[in-house]
């Protein structure tokens, strides 16, 4: 990844949270800010701060849902300069109902903005890091419900274990171009999205630099708790121990299939 320093970075969900952190983050290191959010008033109050501060800031009103949207948006990103990094952080919270009692409308809405929105905004920005060859980086916010599906928030962790699949695929799809992608795996942090827990958990500025230092060092994986790591310890020791002895040869899988398969990153590094 070259230097932040007059880079373009787009950020969903960006007027707070982890969002506006790395809005902060990147503009103390000369980046310039497509700051994208729905919510108009907490967008033009964040574009102020960022703006007072000295950064150069094209903000962007978006619902990162709405395909026609994008369209329009891309066009002011083009002349506003080259992007080179896009940042999918837009999200929603868990309904916290049972998903055998789930609202079917409530699901169709937190698939449509945490999963489908990740496509749509990976859609829109890719076309824009290759057009200029320089490289890049996409970075596309999970969460430990990423890695770890409990029971009271099986519909955020359905999608947010999608947004894990489009970053291992796309890791792999964007390395020719230069292209890094990293998937963020946060925990608890203090942002309005958890709700009253806000003032317990990582700060979103803890955060931020922690994901600008993945970006420096191309990583995958960006964990910020470690002490979630015995929980996915287990879950994939369970995972690999359901495999029991090896399959009958009857029914191998094809060749060319395991090859497919075998386009993974972690398979690359072995």
């Amino acid at each position: 990844m070259r230097s932040l320093e007059g880079s373009g970075a787009l950020i969903t969900g960006g007027a707070s949270g982890i969002g506006f952190a790395l809005a902060k983050a990147l503009a103390a290191r000369g980046a310039r800010i497509v700051l994208c959010d729905r919510d108009a008033a907490m967008l033009a109050a964040a574009e102020s701060q960022l703006v007072a501060g000295g950064a150069s800031i094209l903000a962007l009103c978006l619902d990162v849902t709405d395909r026609t949207a994008w369209g329009v948006a891309m066009d002011k990103v083009r002349a506003f300069g080259p992007l080179h990094l896009a940042f999918a952080n837009a999200g929603v919270a868990p309904g916290g109902a049972p998903l055998s009692v789930f609202d079917p409308a409530a699901w169709d809405r937190i698939l449509a903005v945490n999963l489908t929105g990740v496509f749509n905004t990976i859609q829109a920005t890719v076309p824009l890091i290759r057009a200029h060859g320089e490289g890049g980086h996409i970075v596309l916010t999970s969460s430990m419900a990423g890695m770890i599906a409990a029971a009271p928030i099986g519909d955020y962790a359905v999608t947010k274990y999608g947004v894990s699949a489009l970053g291992e695929a796309l890791h792999t799809e964007l390395a020719p171009d230069g292209i890094g992608v990293s998937v963020l795996y946060p925990g608890v942090v203090a942002t309005p999205l958890v709700g009253e827990s806000r003032s317990s958990g990582m700060t979103p500025e803890a955060v931020a630099d922690r994901v600008l230092a993945a970006i420096a060092a191309n990583e995958l994986f960006v964990f910020t708790h470690a002490d979630y790591r015995p929980l996915v310890a287990a879950r994939f020791e369970a995972i690999l121990d359901a495999f029991g002895p090896s399959a009958d040869p009857a029914f191998a899988e094809s060749a060319g299939v395991l090859a497919m398969m075998r386009q993974t990153p972690y398979s690359a590094q072995k």
